[in-house]
């Protein structure tokens, strides 16, 4: 393991290239990253054979983003913002990004503002 100063792709890769042969290079399997496309560009170079992986976190992270993008932009093409789905949406957002096992259907909830 090692912390490197920056995360320029210059010393990135100057790192691996000085550190390492070509031969251990191309024994890596596999490279977990993050969605920053620089690093998957130059990985391809310094790690001819290895799997390129996209680490869970930053996965959720996008899928959690484009499900409120989503759920705003429906907000934004309903006419009335006084009506019951409008106000379910905008006030219990949090329910759309909660795990499917601690949902409870039994379990009544009281959706402030609707009729």
């Amino acid at each position: 393991m090692a912390i490197l100063e920056n995360r320029l792709t210059k010393k990135i890769r100057e790192h691996f290239m000085n550190r390492y042969t070509n031969r251990e290079r191309a024994a890596v399997k596999s490279v977990v990253v993050d969605l920053n496309a620089q690093y998957i560009k130059f990985i391809k170079e310094l790690f001819p054979n290895a799997q390129i992986i996209v680490d869970r976190f930053h996965i959720v992270q996008l899928v959690g983003r484009a499900l409120g993008n989503a759920r705003i932009s429906l907000m934004k093409k309903m006419n009335d913002c006084h009506c019951r789905e409008y106000k379910i949406l905008k006030a219990h957002w949090r329910l759309f990004h909660k795990d499917s096992a601690d949902l409870e259907a039994a379990r009544s909830v009281y959706l402030r503002g609707s009729q």
